[in-house]
């Protein structure tokens, strides 16, 4: 009896050694932390490659858990099963040495069989249930994150509105051009009651220094195009001659019919559907292309 077991230990023991170097070298959650590295970093891109981001957080809990299952299980499941097969070797007369290296090796080996079930139960339970977009690949970690590097500082004439303004030929403060007023007056005459009195847009609020750089990004984005209407066009020196009208109680295209049929008679220079609003410049504006 104990000569067969001897046996089966060595077996185990010796195919235990002669698979474990293949699953070492294939090792890749070395090292365990994954970001912080300089030299992971690319000095010839905006994004920071070796900074940590939120995907490196499950990163370094996937590393862990390889670590675990592949760096330290092996080892140690191969220190026990020596240790339990000297036991034996070495029990002689001794029963209660048998049996502690029995009970040594035979948990061991059952600890094993119990986190290999474990995965191939959920494997096997994932490959025939679940979805084909994650059959084949449902353990394999995908996260995309990246950090950009800081940009420039704004030049100090952005903390000077005024001379922004001056620069650029454009009205100090922000404010509609008198025609635009005149024209959203007119508008709402017509149809003020299907208008959202609270989202009529005319000059950009986002980064108020747009509209002295006239969408000219020195100072930040702009939500305009570069000499938008909504920032006086290329020539207006009064404010914004550009407005977006939203809906209400009727829908966006049902809007849009309405102004259309009364852009003569309030004078519009352009109009556009643009999907969720309405944009309408002035007549001094004709060349308006939109809103962006």
């Amino acid at each position: 009896m104990n000569f067969r077991f001897l046996k089966f230990l060595i077996l185990i023991s010796f195919l235990f050694f002669l698979f474990s170097p293949l699953i070492v070298s294939a090792v890749d959650y070395l090292p365990l932390v994954p970001c912080g590295r300089k030299d992971l970093d690319n000095p010839n891109t905006p994004e920071i490659e070796g900074a940590c981001t939120r995907c490196d957080t499950f990163r370094l809990a996937k590393n862990i858990i390889d670590f675990v299952l592949q760096g330290l299980i092996p080892p140690i499941a191969a220190v026990l099963f020596i240790y339990g097969g000297l036991v034996i070797l070495l029990a002689g007369a001794r029963p209660s040495w048998i049996s502690h290296g029995k009970d040594v090796f035979w948990n061991t080996f059952i600890g094993i069989v119990i986190i290999l079930a474990s995965w191939m139960i959920v494997n096997t339970f994932i490959q025939s249930f679940g979805p084909d977009k994650v059959k084949g690949s449902w353990f394999k970690f995908t996260c995309k994150d990246k950090v950009i590097a800081p940009g420039l500082p704004p030049p100090p004439i952005c903390s000077q509105p005024q001379t922004l303004a001056q620069q650029n030929k454009t009205a100090f403060p922000r404010r509609n051009a008198p025609e635009l007023d005149q024209l959203i007056a007119c508008v709402n005459s017509q149809l003020g009651g299907f208008i959202d009195q609270s989202q009529i847009y005319t000059f950009e609020r986002s980064n108020n220094l747009c509209n002295y750089t006239r969408g000219n990004q020195v100072c930040g984005s702009c939500a305009h195009r570069i000499n938008s209407c909504h920032y006086g066009g290329p020539n207006g020196t009064q404010g914004s001659l550009a407005v977006d009208f939203n809906a209400r109680g009727i829908s966006e295209q049902e809007l849009f019919n309405r102004l259309d049929a009364i852009r003569g008679q309030c004078n519009f220079g352009f109009i556009l559907f643009e999907g969720d609003h309405t944009h309408i410049s002035t007549i001094s504006c004709i060349g308006d292309t939109g809103g962006n």
